[in-house]
């Protein structure tokens, strides 16, 4: 996908399938959760809006499918900037270990984790986050993608 046919995507009011881009619905509400499922490709899509934290899903790769607003005021990369990209592009600082140990965990035993994390911001400045990651599950219980919460620790704590 490139960023003209990213850019035609992203319209607060559309909630779009992760998977084939179908518009599923409108809405102007403040729902916290959303489950809908795609009568196009049958893939269930999780919408979260009025969330607090940095909310993202990705596919079973880790690249960006979904990220809520925060993820601008957070990281300073705008939704264009991150859709179709990896986290990698605001985090990468806790070396190759830590990578390794998250990534066995939520795709090889397919668990969640909760950890802190340092990032850095398109401005280059670090934050710390508590991050939380969640693989979501096909019929088969392959992992088919991930969802993502952030939440910034302040520097004072």
């Amino acid at each position: 996908m490139d960023q003209t046919e990213i850019k035609d995507l992203i319209n607060p009011k559309d909630i779009r399938c992760f998977q084939c881009g179908k518009l599923l619905a409108r809405n102007d509400s403040d729902d916290v959760g959303l489950k809908i499922k795609c009568n196009r490709c049958g893939s269930l899509n999780l919408v979260f809006k009025g969330v607090k934290d940095q909310v993202i899903i990705t596919d079973a790769d880790g690249v960006i499918l979904y990220a809520n607003g925060l993820v601008e005021e957070i990281t300073g990369y705008s939704l264009i900037e991150v859709l179709g990209k990896k986290p990698s592009i605001w985090g990468g600082q806790m070396g190759d270990g830590f990578y390794r140990d998250l990534w066995q965990a939520i795709k090889v035993e397919k668990r969640p984790i909760q950890v802190i994390v340092t990032n850095k911001r398109k401005d280059g400045s670090l934050y710390k986050a508590w991050l939380h990651i969640s693989p979501v599950f096909g019929v088969d219980r392959d992992v088919k993608m991930f969802v993502g919460i952030e939440k910034v620790i302040p520097d004072d704590l």
